[in-house]
């Protein structure tokens, strides 16, 4: 079968059962192949905004400052994401604010 025949066909298929309403063109299959492209990337986008931002990491602590999981910059105690990269902080009920040598007033 010669390279542009294929397209014919697969063009008729999909007039038949009406994904598309009128014939596809020459370039079909490339635009196809570009538009799958595009929607891998965007997948690809979306799972790492989600990791970013909707899931939750616990902070780390490291000489009584609180450091972001992800970029390991500062976070202020009990910020819902981390201001420098957005990552969604996961604060739990036995991390306190305050170390054993701090100065309470």
């Amino acid at each position: 079968m010669a390279a542009g025949q294929w397209e014919l066909r697969i063009s008729e298929v999909l007039v038949k059962f009406g994904v598309t309403k009128e014939r596809l063109q020459e370039n079909a299959a490339e635009e196809l192949e570009s538009t799958l492209q595009d929607y891998h990337d965007l997948a690809e986008q979306y799972s790492d905004m989600m990791t970013t931002f909707c899931y939750e990491d616990r902070p780390v602590r490291r000489n009584n400052v609180w450091l972001c999981p992800k970029c390991g910059k500062r976070v202020q105690y009990n910020h819902t994401h981390c201001h420098w990269c957005g990552k969604k902080m996961g604060w739990d009920g036995n991390q306190r604010k305050g170390g054993k040598g701090r100065c309470r007033r």
